[in-house]
């Protein structure tokens, strides 16, 4: 049910527990060079203990949807924060390369069920007026999380190394932890079946369901891996604005959703983002407005999801549907566009990809127009 008022103080809250989930990554993506170092490893020999915690959420992400709605999203939040933070102490202890990969899996769990039960839990605390603000500031979270980070960490590995970079992420978690623990509403369990196969027929057999996964994953597939690739083809002011002024689009979709459906947002986003590339992609100025229009596609992908869904359930599963197609994305994207690199071209291979949001979208919109006809 609905919220009368939109308890602000505990969607905040929720907001600053997602970006500690977003550090989740962070703390080792960011400083992987280090990590390497700590491992007596190279970059490649490393790298999945960054990128195991994204595996756990194209695997189980429709699952955990299920599990949110099954054990309630108090339980799951609290529990995912206590577990994170745990785990990130141990890694702070300093074990072995075998025992950090266990302890990243069981970290992508905690990470999974707070991307999923977090936003879920802001929708029902919020007005409804308020659900599409809401959700353009949860879809902040990543990006937010990984400016913050990108400043703090530098300064937290010279001062005690990666222990304590992993020791401070880990209080903080137990600290959120500890302040949401009043606030968060009591809710009640669900009697959910928990089948892999059933959920994933049930949501992507579901035009609602689907819709905002599916914006979002085609916008997965370009940012991170332009925000890997560009900073070298741009002056470096221009780098260092582009995230920046990407979560300007996102948060400015959440407020634009009130007025406008957002798939028709992210449509937006994507045409002139593939208009921008056109015209002059890697120069300065279309490249910077390029970042604000594509950062519109995450925020109303969010937007999207209590626009089509209203029932906790439905919001659960097309949260899950976004975790786990938003990690293939992002998984998938940078190899893409390294072999873009020595092919196409990044503007060419953005362009299609944009092409792609928008049919992926019109359809959808198509199915769900259709399925409302026949059921009026």
């Amino acid at each position: 049910m609905d919220a009368a008022r939109t308890d602000w103080r505990l969607v905040i809250l929720l907001w600053v527990a997602g970006l500690l989930a977003a550090a989740q990554f962070a703390k080792v993506s960011l400083v992987l060079k280090d990590v390497a170092r700590f491992f007596q490893s190279d970059l490649a020999g490393v790298a999945p203990i960054a990128s195991v915690v994204g595996v756990i959420g194209i695997v189980f992400g429709v699952m955990a949807g299920a599990f949110v709605t099954g054990l309630g999203a108090r339980r799951v939040i609290l529990w995912a924060l206590i577990g994170g933070g745990a785990l990130s102490l141990f890694q702070a202890i300093g074990l072995g390369f075998t025992t950090m990969m266990a302890l990243r899996i069981f970290e992508g769990i905690s990470h999974l069920a707070l991307v999923v039960a977090a936003p879920t839990l802001m929708v029902r605390v919020s007005a409804p007026q308020d659900h599409s603000v809401v959700m353009g500031l949860w879809a902040t979270f990543f990006g937010v999380s990984f400016a913050i980070s990108a400043v703090v960490l530098p300064a937290l590995v010279a001062l005690g190394g990666l222990k304590l970079v992993w020791a401070v992420h880990g209080v903080l978690m137990l600290v959120i932890a500890g302040c949401l623990a009043p606030f968060l509403p009591k809710g009640t369990r669900s009697a959910v079946p928990i089948q892999w196969m059933a959920e994933h027929r049930l949501i992507y057999s579901s035009p609602r369901l689907v819709a905002p996964a599916l914006g979002f994953f085609w916008h997965t597939l370009m940012f991170v891996a332009l925000l890997t690739f560009l900073p070298a083809q741009v002056p470096v002011w221009v780098a260092v604005l582009l995230p920046l002024l990407s979560l300007v689009g996102t948060f400015g979709a959440g407020f634009l959703a009130r007025w406008i459906a957002p798939d028709r947002i992210a449509v937006a986003g994507f045409l002139a983002t593939a208009a921008l590339a056109l015209i002059g992609f890697g120069a300065s100025v279309p490249t910077l407005l390029l970042f604000v229009f594509i950062g519109l596609v995450p925020g109303a992908s969010f937007a999207a999801i209590p626009h089509f869904n209203t029932a906790p359930e439905d919001v659960a599963r097309a949260q899950g549907a976004v975790a786990q197609l938003g990690n293939i994305g992002t998984a998938s994207g940078t190899p893409l566009y390294a072999m873009a690199l020595g092919g196409v071209g990044l503007g060419p291979l953005t362009i299609a990809l944009c092409v792609f949001g928008v049919i992926s979208l019109l359809l959808i919109r198509r199915a769900i127009d259709g399925h409302a006809k026949e059921m009026s």
